[in-house]
């Protein structure tokens, strides 16, 4: 196989020549999709890059320009690293995978073969270098400005703005094939772990990096990982759920899980007092911090889950499940003052008009809580039942208290006229 010279790339890329031609996709090897047209027009910024531009949906818009200049310089600062032989070899690695690569979008790209291997490889090292600077806080100007950081971080997790997995591994550990995580060197995965704050520096997941698929899969992964998929038999949509208030007057506690996963809700009759015969129900959800990124988050997890997942929407189930629970913003405040939710956005109407923009254009399917639903629905309706039972009793008790007292005054009031005439 011939092999292209890094020389050629840097030339064709930093002088920004510009050839066209069109390959065709594999779609049964497809991982990174365009935002469906429905999703994508009830907020189209969720899903569209501020800042910087990777991979080919959203290559050579003129807004995403300027970041152009800062890969190159990245590239150049990688190069300091491993050298340049072994860019070379980076360089032959996406050569060899052009195919695979192109096969992972949904769109076919316009990009011909140099333009292609082009621009993967500056994406690439881009995200590497930007990784390895962040994990061993090296100063730069794109870290040090809180503003830029932020921005580079939340178009990193866009759908439509990905690298497949495997070429950011593949090249990691070619650039770096001495690495010893005994001694330790971080892995690839460690990277952007630390990056995109699923764990800490010290705190590293046991993530493989051959079931992640692109970093918007990372966090679904990160969310989904340890929660048990088997859909159970019969599982229903959330229909006429309660919500949190009503669920709370018909005798459900709500708390807050700490260090669980996000989806791992539960539901339990729990001991009252010790005493074995008095159990109170409770709602047990892992805390969620809601912050001015937390829907774009959310919406590209669940846009994946619709496009590669749709047997399995397990996020979307989640958000459906929490959409119910918040009706109004009272439904907020019981939440947050549960532990359950913690929020920097203020008002409650908020949170909750968030919860429910979520839900628009989303197919669900049957729920993996759909034992969870049952369980609060019997727990609304004996509660309701209970309520009109004793209601209606009490009701009936009193007409015929004050019959009886009727009827004991007539006959006291006789009793006295009759002694009376006596």
């Amino acid at each position: 196989m011939s092999q292209i010279s890094i020389a050629f790339i840097e030339d064709r890329k930093e002088l920004i020549i510009d050839v066209r031609e069109n390959f065709e996709p594999d779609p049964a090897l497809c991982s990174i999709y365009g935002v469906p047209g429905p999703l994508r027009k009830i907020k189209e910024e969720a899903y569209t890059p501020k800042l910087i531009s990777i991979g080919p949906f959203h290559y050579d818009k003129d807004e995403l320009a300027n970041m152009e200049k800062q890969k190159i310089r990245y590239k150049r600062e990688f190069v300091k690293r491993i050298g340049p032989e072994k860019l070379q070899q980076l360089t032959n690695f996406i050569e060899e995978n052009e195919k695979r690569i192109r096969n992972s979008y949904e769109e076919n790209s316009e990009l011909d073969r140099i333009d292609f291997i082009s621009m993967i490889l500056y994406d690439a090292v881009f995200i590497i270098e930007l990784f390895l600077r962040y994990y061993s806080r090296e100063s730069d100007f794109l870290l040090n400005r809180f503003c830029l950081r932020e921005t580079i971080w939340s178009d990193l997790w866009l759908l439509e703005n990905q690298l497949p997995f495997f070429v950011l591994d593949g090249l990691y550990q070619l650039a770096f094939p001495n690495l010893c995580p005994e001694n330790g060197d971080p892995s690839f995965i460690s990277l952007s772990c630390v990056f995109f704050r699923h764990c800490d520096r010290g705190d590293i997941m046991a993530v493989g990096a051959e079931d992640i698929l692109h970093f918007t899969d990372l966090s679904r992964y990160l969310m989904a990982s340890r929660y048990p998929r088997k859909y159970p038999e019969g599982g229903e949509r959330l229909k006429d759920l309660p919500c949190a208030t009503k669920l709370q007057a018909s005798g459900v506690r709500f708390n807050s899980i700490r260090g669980e996963l996000l989806l791992d809700i539960r539901f339990e009759k729990k001991k009252l007092l010790g005493i074995p015969c008095l159990k109170v129900a409770e709602l047990q959800i892992p805390q969620i911090e809601v912050d001015k990124h937390t829907e774009s988050y959310l919406r590209n997890v669940m846009a994946l889950e619709q496009c590669h997942y749709p047997g399995e929407p397990v996020v979307c189930n989640y958000i459906d499940l929490m959409d119910k629970l918040i009706d109004t913003d009272k439904d907020v405040k019981l939440l947050a003052e549960a532990g359950i939710i913690y929020s920097n956005l203020g008002e409650g109407t908020r949170i909750a008009d968030m919860f429910s923009d979520l839900c628009l254009e989303i197919r669900f399917s049957e729920s993996n809580y759909s034992g969870i639903i049952k369980a609060l629905r019997d727990q609304y309706e004996k509660a309701t039942l209970k309520r009109v039972y004793f209601s209606n009793l009490l009701r009936g008790t009193g007409t015929v208290s004050a019959v009886v007292l009727l009827v004991l005054t007539l006959i006291q009031t006789i009793c006295s006229i009759m002694s009376v005439i006596s």
